[in-house]
């Protein structure tokens, strides 16, 4: 019951974490100017970062094809990048929900298990972390005293490890409980659906060109970096700012997403202000630019979404 009930509060209460970053990031934002300043922004820039976001969707199922051909499967390309997109819709709305989303609506129109998919989407998270670490330390070399002043405002616990002792032990002890608890049946089926996560996970040791899986995965990587520094060019004091400047504003977001509020509201907000205000860009432009990148990628993801949703039920009713 207590599970049950903490499943469906834990949206409310990121959303309730994302309205509070909000309240931080925004607080003393002057809306006469931000009306004026929505009403001088060249649009060019803003499609041309919409554009990079919904290219990153793309290369993202090109590269989903490489993992799900060593399986057997060859589902059409344009039912990856639609599946992708959909997630994308999902998470805007419940944090982390996509991941699920995504791999049963590919079920329903190419029938690939989802257990193997989910796998494949795990792969898809532990590549995004080691990007985003390498994208940090970069930011790092390029921008050391920035990223000095920047992380000036993160305070961990002084028992960090601690903390990470204890949730590795209750993660083992829920572990022992659901051996005891659950039927030999059940087990057995849990057994399998981690054991096709496992074979999606690995799929990576059987791609034929590994070399093309990480040119997608840079290109990927190259339109989130892109998405952002495009947008410098909305903004006179923004568009002096150098591609390291654009990387170490982009972490700073990439962070931001990480927290599970939907589609990183709050979260993103404040880390790319407070990243902006670091190499000395006014708090009122870097308000500005955190609310036009921000809501130029949502409006991107809800059309992609919905026009994905559209083409995949269609689909769908034809099998």
């Amino acid at each position: 019951m207590t599970h049950k009930l903490f499943k469906y509060l834990q949206p409310i209460l990121f959303l309730g974490i994302g309205c509070l970053l909000l309240f931080f990031a925004f607080r003393g934002i002057d809306l006469k100017n931000l009306q004026e300043v929505f009403k001088s922004i060249p649009l060019k820039w803003v499609f041309l970062s919409m554009l990079f976001g919904y290219l990153a969707f793309v290369f993202r199922g090109l590269r989903w094809y490489l993992l799900i051909k060593p399986l057997g499967f060859r589902p059409r390309f344009f039912d990856l990048i639609n599946a992708i997109a959909f997630g994308y819709l999902f998470n805007s709305f419940i944090p982390r929900s996509g991941e699920i989303a995504r791999c049963t609506s590919l079920n329903k129109v190419s029938n690939i298990p989802v257990s193997k998919l989910l796998g494949h989407v795990i792969l898809e998270r532990l590549i995004d972390c080691i990007l985003l670490v390498i994208c940090l330390f970069l930011a790092l070399v390029f921008n050391y005293q920035d990223f000095i002043n920047f992380a000036s405002i993160f305070a961990f616990p002084k028992h960090l490890f601690l903390y990470f002792l204890c949730l590795v032990l209750l993660l083992f002890l829920t572990y022992k409980l659901i051996q005891n608890f659950l039927s030999a049946s059940q087990l057995n089926k849990i057994s399998s659906f981690f054991q096709g996560i496992k074979l999606g996970f690995l799929s990576i040791q059987e791609i034929s060109n590994k070399t093309l899986f990480y040119v997608y995965t840079i290109l990927i990587w190259l339109c989130y970096l892109f998405m952002t520094v495009v947008c410098f060019y909305c903004f006179s004091e923004t568009k002096d700012l150098n591609l390291g400047q654009g990387l170490f504003v982009m972490v700073a977001g990439g962070l931001g997403m990480v927290v599970p509020t939907p589609t990183g509201i709050g979260s993103y907000h404040y880390l790319v202000i407070q990243s902006l205000l670091a190499i000395n860009i006014t708090k009122e432009i870097a308000q500005f630019f955190a609310i036009i990148v921000h809501s130029s990628q949502a409006i991107m993801i809800i059309v992609a979404g919905f026009f994905a949703m559209i083409f995949l039920y269609r689909k769908k009713n034809k099998i």
